[in-house]
């Protein structure tokens, strides 16, 4: 019997006496891509060993409209009672929780499950819930589960009276809602976006699926930016890959292009077949207007912050309510499946990019009075937090700090979860007529920005911004002042001649308004440039004529900053003795000022140039003083720093130092200072080696090595690479050095920096001899060779031949050794086919056999054999992609082996040789 009812088609079985569901599922899905992991903790909650559990009757799947809630049900359900978990089938209920013609009712529902049950109606919905109830009691205690989908529901009340009695029994709910309440108890699973790879990959299936010979799922580029362009979002992938399967000719890059457009992508992603449309941003509107509208309003302003996600406070701000109800709101958003708190708890909002874009098209219809008041608010709220962060950051006095935050760390933690944030909303009130604003932001961001190395970029962007800004104003001070800035930032972005063209505009812009103290300031700035841009001399008079300036107007804080200029750029340019008079004066200065933070960092700096001087004691006593100074004031950070400049020139004994470096470690994480607390676990890891203690040097080296990388800081991190590596080796880990000194030397090389790519490769090299990796060792250590050579460094390639067993170094004939190998490396042939390696390790073989170093040559033999067998075989799959004669290539390393062999051969006297083998075995050994 087919009825027809308000909630579909019912297929019953009719004559039978006991209740028997049927199954009533819709086709399963033809592809779930990016959904494996997901499918597979559903079906753990489904499975039969989890059935005693009664709190995981009740499944939801929850997420955004068009998430692909359903298709996970019904591909789920399906695989569930193929397996045999569902022996009395499986009912599919449709609630039509957002159909424009309302829901399905409670007690609509019920009947819709009486009749799937066969169950005969009755007077009243509480008789019918009974019933239904009964039979799945009764289907129970046959063995036989039963398996409910309700799908797109929109309230827990219209599910309540479907939830089994019995936990044998499984009910699986798709909503956008959070389904919660006291009369439901679910287990929540919620959906996200689908992960880049499957969502190139839906799009490529359905176009397969359609025309198996369709060549446009391999564009591999192509698929992941249509895919990123649809925000990774099922609905929107299925229209994108409808669009392109009825227009085979329609190239996947001009899709992507038409979807690039962010104001018109929701009208492209929308799909018409005879009169039916499918939308993306008609799913979304289905859900808006279930909103109040308080949170309608509240949905549509959120589109104008910019940045990825949105904290409570701002949106609080941004809204112009208090916080407690903006969290309510942002909470009833999360409800609907609009917002998401991502991680939950930590009161940071994300949306999705395609809810964004229609939000965006929403708030439109508001007016531009309220859009702008809305922006105007959101800028203000961030502009004081910001202050206040580089209030705790920077200020060295006593006066009192916003309580806006508790400390330091605090201050740090917000500043870096909001950069992403901070970065946008410049950018958008850059552009949006609010350039005072950007001006005060990126004054207060700068010194969090360059704290960071990977955070470079942004503040040479917000420095650029607040640059056009000035211009934008037709202010000439904050232009010069914002240039002034900008030469700070540019060096660090490998851009030192932008740098001193940034400082040099500044300075002209100062002297042609005569303004004085700005031209002392672009002076000192133009100095710190052309240090940078390895200009030196240019630097000192830069810094000289900025500090006679100073003086001559009387400007205490230009007189610093020139001071430290001036005796920065004589320390790099190695005149020690003027630089620590000048550095002498700038302590004095300070000291006068009162300003004792850097009356203290000057002390550190002139203990820093005494050290270096050879005046140790004079440096001890300089930045003893210093670390007093920070003590008297409580400055927990500057005492972390001064005690590290101590101890680095202090005698301690190697127990002194590791408790010493384990205190600093500690302050620098009270203080959130990361680029001390690398360089103290860096010490810390050194002095534990020096104790024996490997393991926990291997602990501290690699929290060095993780800092660095947080801070994509890539030279420091190959210096620490350096020493875990070495640290691993002693704890015999010799496995994990070797991968150590791998990544070492791939960075210096990436780096462009040869001498430490070799050093690196000479450190590899001992770890793999340590591993017993002899051939491997000698390759290593002979590519270092190569770039000693290269170099034209001929201690450090003496050294590594030494270690290669050639005595080229303290031996009474190390002279004509090394002439005999300069002799054979300069006869044989530039064009050998093997290589510079290759050409070494011959040298290094007829060498080391003619000093009768019989053991070395044939590890050198043995490594250019295997070599020479590499190379033949990569020439060999060349010449099968190439469809060349493959026996050509090996007939030629032969004939070249060959012919080196006979031009090396005459240096090898051979009876001298077997002696020295035969005494060699004779040797008892150990």
């Amino acid at each position: 019997m087919i009825q027809v009812s308000g909630s579909g088609n019912t297929v019953c079985a009719s004559g039978t006496a006991d209740p028997a569901p049927m199954l009533r599922l819709p086709a399963e899905p033809t592809h779930l891509a990016g959904r494996e992991e997901e499918a597979e903790a559903v079906l753990a909650l489904l499975a039969p060993s989890s059935r005693a559990r009664a709190a995981t009757v009740v499944s939801v799947l929850t997420g955004l409209p068009g998430i692909g809630k359903t298709a996970l049900a019904l591909h789920v359900a399906h695989r569930a009672v193929a397996r045999g978990w569902f022996p009395g089938g499986a009912v599919f209920l449709h609630l039509r929780g957002h159909d424009p013609a309302g829901p399905v009712g409670a007690q609509e529902a019920v009947g819709a499950l009486a009749r799937a049950l066969c169950v005969d109606e009755a007077m009243t919905p509480d008789e019918q819930t009974g019933l239904c109830q009964a039979a799945l009691n009764r289907l129970a205690d046959e063995g036989r589960a039963v398996l409910l989908v309700a799908d797109d529901v929109s309230s827990a009340v219209q599910i309540e009276h479907l939830v089994p009695a019995r936990s044998e029994h499984r009910l699986l709910v798709t909503s956008r809602h959070l389904l919660t309440g006291p009369s439901l108890r679910a287990r929540l699973f919620g959906l996200d976006e689908l992960p880049p790879r499957g969502a190139a990959e839906l799009i490529a299936e359905a176009l397969r699926h359609a025309r198996p010979d369709d060549p446009r799922p391999q564009e591999a580029d192509a698929l992941a930016e249509l895919a990123l362009h649809c925000g990774h979002h099922p609905l929107a992938l299925q229209i994108a890959a409808s669009l392109l399967a009825t227009d085979p000719g329609r190239p996947i890059a001009a899709l992507a292009a038409e979807l690039a457009d962010a104001t018109t992508r929701l009208d492209v992603l929308c799909y018409e077949d005879g009169g039916h449309t499918t939308a993306v941003q008609a799913a979304f509107h289905l859900s808006y207007q279930r909103l109040l509208p308080h949170h309608r309003q509240l949905f549509r302003q959120l589109a104008l912050h910019p940045g990825p996600d949105i904290s409570t406070d701002a949106a609080a701000a941004l809204w112009g309510q208090s916080r407690n109800r903006t969290r309510n709101g942002l909470a009833a958003l999360a409800r609907a499946g609009l917002l998401a708190e991502q991680p939950v708890g930590s009161g940071r909002w994300r949306m999705h990019d395609l809810l964004r874009v229609y939000a965006a098209k929403l708030v439109e219809s508001d007016s531009a009075k309220q859009r702008s008041a809305a922006f105007t608010r959101l800028l203000k709220h961030c502009r004081q937090l910001v202050q206040a962060a580089n209030a705790h950051l920077h200020t060295h006095d006593d006066r009192p700090l916003p309580d806006a935050f508790r400390d330091r760390a605090h201050a740090v933690q917000w500043l870096e979860e909001e950069r992403a944030n901070l970065m946008a909303l410049i950018a958008r009130a850059a552009t949006t007529g609010h350039p005072r604003a950007v001006l005060d932001l990126q004054e207060n961001m700068r010194p969090f920005l360059l704290s960071r190395r990977s955070y470079t970029a942004d503040a040479a962007t917000v420095a650029q911004l607040a640059v056009d800004c000035a211009r934008e104003i037709d202010h000439p001070c904050c232009e010069a002042t914002a240039l002034n800035h900008l030469s700070q930032i540019l060096p660090d972005c490998g851009r030192p001649d932008d740098a001193v063209e940034a400082a040099t505009r500044s300075l002209d812009i100062s002297r042609t308004r005569g303004d004085r103290m700005r031209q002392a300031t672009a002076l000192s700035s133009l100095g710190a440039a052309l240090k940078r841009a390895e200009r030196l001399e240019d630097a000192v008079k830069a810094h000289t004529e900025s500090l006679t300036l100073s003086r001559e107007i009387g400007d205490q804080g230009c007189i610093g900053r020139a001071l430290m200029g001036l005796a920065d750029t004589l320390h790099e340019t190695r005149r020690y003795e003027e630089a620590a008079d000048v550095l002498t004066e700038s302590v004095r200065h300070f000291a006068a000022l009162g300003n004792w933070h850097a009356e203290g960092l000057q002390l550190m700096r002139l203990g820093d140039t005494l050290f270096a001087m050879k005046r140790s004691t004079d440096a001890v006593d300089t930045f003893r003083r210093a670390l007093v100074l920070y003590q008297e004031r409580g400055d927990e950070h500057h005492q972390a720093i001064a005690l590290q400049h101590l101890w680095s020139v202090s005698d301690m004994s190697a127990e002194e130092a590791v408790d010493n470096y384990q205190r600093l470690v500690a302050v620098c994480r009270k203080v959130c200072d990361r680029a001390l607390e690398s360089v103290a676990l860096n010490a810390l890891g050194d002095r534990l080696q020096q104790l024996g203690r490997y393991e926990e040097a291997v602990e501290a080296h690699r929290g060095a090595a993780a800092i660095h990388e947080e801070r994509d800081e890539e030279r420091l991190l190959i210096a620490v690479l350096a020493n875990l590596g070495i640290a691993l080796r002693a704890a015999g880990r010799i496995t994990e050095a070797a991968e150590v000194h791998e990544r070492e030397t791939e960075l210096a090389r990436a780096g462009g920096d040869r001498h430490k790519e070799a050093e690196a490769l000479e450190r590899l090299a001992t770890t793999l001899r340590c591993g017993r990796r002899r051939r491997e060792a000698v390759e290593a250590r002979v590519r270092a060779v190569g770039i000693y050579r290269e170099l034209e460094d001929t201690w450090c390639e003496s050294r590594a031949l030494d270690d290669l067993g050639l005595p080229v170094r303290n031996t009474p004939r190390a002279d004509t050794t090394m002439a005999r190998y300069n002799g054979v490396l300069a006869g044989l042939p530039p064009n050998d086919g093997l290589g510079q390696e290759g050409r070494i390790l011959i040298a290094l073989a007829v060498t080391q056999a003619a000093a009768r170093h019989i053991i070395a040559a044939f590890w050198s033999w043995a490594t250019l054999t295997k070599i020479m067998w590499r190379l033949l075989d990569e020439d060999e799959d060349e010449d099968e992609d190439e469809d060349e004669d493959e026996g050509e290539t090996p007939e030629q390393y032969f004939r070249a082996l060959k012919h080196l062999m006979m031009a090396s051969l005459p240096l090898v006297h051979p009876f001298p040789t077997l002696i020295t083998l035969r005494d060699r075995l004779r040797r008892p050994t150990t």
